[in-house]
């Protein structure tokens, strides 16, 4: 798909989705810190493997994301799963085979449809909190 259509797609559907992010079961909302404005910046992505300690991420479009480079930026990020809030230190790797093959079809059609330079987020879990 042309990028700029892409991106035109998603500036449309991520308002929307960020609504329903974090408690639909194959969303998750990701919170981190505007690298540029210090700001808070939530975004909308397909969830991922997802344990007590650890949460995996598909960073589809790689270092083009915003919020790859936030969290390069600052590390420290948030995530809303199923309605609860959880922080973590994420660190960016990259893809996987293995690791992706863990993900939902729904997260790894992303990956086929969109990728462009994808990486892989990990995500060690801190703390979990009441939404």
């Amino acid at each position: 798909m042309d990028q700029d259509r892409l991106q035109r797609f998603w500036r449309l559907f991520n308002p929307l989705a960020r609504v329903f992010a974090g408690f639909v079961p194959w969303w998750i909302l990701v919170e981190t810190v505007g690298n540029k404005t210090g700001r808070r910046r939530r975004t909308p992505l397909a969830s991922g493997p997802f344990s007590t300690s650890e949460a995996l991420i598909l960073a589809v479009q790689g270092e083009h994301s915003g919020w790859i480079r936030n969290l390069q930026a600052d590390p420290q990020i948030r995530l809303r799963r199923h309605g609860r809030w959880h922080s973590g230190r994420a660190s960016v790797h990259p893809v996987d085979p293995a690791d992706v093959a863990r993900f939902s079809a729904y997260a790894r059609f992303g990956l086929k449809l969109a990728g462009q330079d994808p990486l892989l987020v990990r995500v060690a879990l801190t703390q979990s909190s009441q939404p």
